[in-house]
């Protein structure tokens, strides 16, 4: 049993940068010998085991054939006959496809310390083009390594997985994960920029307008960089909204966006909100009193507010670069928190006789009356 650390971790810790997660590989073992030294099997398609002290992931050597189509269209052998090299080859990129041994060795058939010191991102084989995820993940590598160039020939095999229609056999899941961790990045706009380069823009994103609001989203995204780490799907959102609205409408071909990718509930619920209340929320602070608190309703605001606040922190970012706009929408959270102040300070009891239609009623009509008081 020999055990290399392989991937993203030898990758980084090359860059001199921060590695998050360490990814084990071990040759000439198998499944039982595992088990029987205190390792927990947790791989579904291929043997992958947990390390019984670090909880680390160890996963045996294999190859892989492509049977089907998409990204899990491959058949996996793993047996202590597959060797380090071979493992490697089957990765998707040279920076990738570095080992180190326990002697602090590096083992790179590949070259990929070679593109590490010149900047390239570049395929290991031709082999590259049968798995359409490959298409995301040099888009956001792309994004993680800025400095970093694809190399022409990388190039050529993404657009070739496009023509091809194999993009379009990615699961709205596995898209979803790659896209996170694109906009995890500070220059998540780069990785738009590949896969709007190399045509996949078209099949992740159906019916976005990219070409003609580049400047818009470039700056929308470039505004959020502090949402990077803590919240990445927030920037895909900024990016979907950025790419859909105009004026104060969102084009509802928004939701052919939402529905392609796997945006979970909350993030889906918000873009609808906005998508229907735009040009209210835009103007709030000139509405009917009525209308405002049917509003703050709406966005079940006396309950949950941070959904109103997380909306209006959205619109904030994508109306940056208008002025009138931008003071409306400040204008309008002011006087949102100060009525939350004056309810805070009014609470009267509600007649516990009165039955629950009338209480809702009683409570709508002293919030009605205290936002009148703004």
């Amino acid at each position: 049993m020999r055990i290399y650390l392989v991937g993203g971790a030898v990758r980084d810790q090359l860059l001199n940068i921060p590695v998050v997660d360490k990814d084990y590989l071990v040759v000439g073992s198998s499944p039982q010998e595992m088990i029987d030294s205190g390792f927990k099997p947790i791989g579904k398609d291929f043997p992958v085991f947990l390390h019984p002290k670090t909880k680390e992931e160890y996963a045996l050597a294999r190859t892989e054939k492509k049977v089907g189509i998409g990204h899990k269209g491959f058949t996996f052998y793993a047996s202590p006959e597959v060797t380090l090299e071979q493992d490697l080859e089957r990765r998707d990129i040279t920076i990738n496809a570095i080992a180190l041994d326990e002697n602090n060795n590096y083992i790179d058939p590949f070259n990929g310390i070679d593109d590490l010191k010149n900047n390239v991102i570049r395929h290991v084989s031709p082999a590259f083009e049968e798995d359409p995820l490959r298409v995301l993940r040099v888009a956001r590598f792309k994004a993680k390594l800025i400095s970093f160039k694809i190399h022409e020939k990388t190039y050529d095999l993404m657009s070739g997985i496009v023509r091809s229609g194999e993009i379009n056999n990615l699961s709205a899941e596995r898209m979803m994960i790659e896209l996170k961790k694109g906009f995890e990045q500070e220059h998540a706009f780069s990785m738009l920029e590949v896969l709007n380069d190399c045509g996949a823009i078209d099949y992740i994103f159906p019916k976005i307008e990219f070409k003609n609001n580049k400047d818009k989203i470039k700056n929308v995204l470039d505004a959020s960089h502090h949402l990077c780490k803590s919240a990445p799907n927030k920037r895909l959102l900024l990016f979907l909204l950025a790419a859909n609205s105009i004026d104060n409408n969102i084009d509802n071909r928004i939701y052919e966006n939402i529905n392609k990718i796997s945006l979970p509930s909350f993030e889906k619920g918000l873009i609808k909100l906005i998508e229907k209340n735009i040009s209210e929320l835009v103007r709030f602070s000139s509405l009917e009193n009525s209308k405002q608190l049917d509003l703050l309703y709406s966005f079940d605001f006396f309950r949950r507010p941070e959904i109103l606040n997380e909306s209006f922190e959205l619109l904030e970012l994508i109306k940056k670069d208008n002025k009138n706009h931008s003071l409306l929408i400040e204008l309008s959270r002011k006087l949102i928190k100060n009525f939350q102040k004056l309810i805070r300070n009014n609470q009267n009891e509600i007649d516990k006789s009165l039955s629950g239609e009338q209480i809702k009623k009683a409570i709508y009509e002293e919030r009605l009356l205290l936002i009148k008081k703004l």
